[in-house]
């Protein structure tokens, strides 16, 4: 075969990002980025379930999403709390409903030094960045398992693979254990047909990161100072990432932390 002769197989080079016929949970997606992917997998052609501990921020996140018609359906889930996603899984297989994708993008950030962090701040950013993390998608796995397969998306962030500032001590250890059960996850269950990768945000244009970026100033300085291509993100920027790993297109890629930062972590 010639070196320039590349296949796709079963699809097309544009086909292979298709996410048409398959079903879509995003947790935390009345969030600001959770929102975004939502829109991003739902264009792809993905049914969306839109997950929140918030259910009445669910639905007008589904209410959105259908002005873009896109198919989605609302459902409470707390990754807070091991019996919220129990309910949530055990009510989508009552009535034969399964993700092939699982976002897990449900998340908090209590920023403090490492000095002054709290217990409280401590054991809520970990119960649910990580353990919320690492619960779904135990769940969401073993569903996966018998049917064949799935695909398992874990938002971690820079800080879990970089120090991204001062009192982001609790914060990066939760994100960094993400992108370590990230790669123990696709190494155990790549047996059964499912993938398991990780997106690493840099500082995107949110209510999360409103303390963060509090003003023109700051935001000029973090941007001069730390992002090669000059901006701060936004949200619908994780939209390409979200979909090439929900995809065939990314059919060979498993256990990969995707950094979407502007060129954050490269520019230190």
């Amino acid at each position: 075969m010639p070196a320039d002769h590349i296949t796709f197989p079963s699809a097309t080079p544009f086909s292979c990002f298709s996410l048409a016929g398959q079903t879509a949970l995003v947790t935390g997606a009345a969030g600001g980025l959770g929102r975004a992917q939502c829109l991003a997998l739902g264009t792809a052609g993905a049914r969306v379930i839109v997950s929140d501990l918030d259910p009445e921020a669910a639905e007008e996140t589904c209410v959105s999403l259908r002005e873009h018609a896109i198919d989605c359906s609302p459902l409470e889930l707390d990754a807070a709390g091991s019996s919220s996603i129990d309910a949530a899984f055990d009510a989508l297989e009552a009535c034969g409903d399964s993700p092939d994708v699982l976002v897990n993008n449900a998340g908090v950030s209590l920023r403090n030094s490492a000095l002054e962090a709290t217990l409280e701040e401590f054991d809520t950013m970990l119960s649910v960045n990580l353990r919320g993390t690492y619960f779904t998608a135990q769940r969401a796995a073993r569903a996966m398992r018998k049917r064949g397969g799935g695909r398992i998306i874990n938002l971690a962030s820079i800080g879990g693979l970089v120090v991204d500032g001062e009192r982001s001590s609790v914060y990066d250890a939760s994100k960094a254990a993400v992108v370590q059960v990230t790669k123990n996850m696709a190494y155990e269950w790549g047996r059964h047909g499912i993938r398991v990768n990780a997106i690493a945000p840099g500082y995107m244009r949110t209510a999360m990161t409103a303390d963060l970026v509090p003003d023109l100033a700051e935001e000029h300085r973090l941007v001069d100072t730390h992002i090669p291509l000059g901006r701060i993100g936004e949200p619908s920027d994780l939209g390409g990432a979200v979909v090439y790993l929900a995809s065939a297109a990314s059919a060979y890629v498993t256990g990969h932390t995707l950094t979407v930062d502007g060129g954050w972590v490269v520019a230190l």
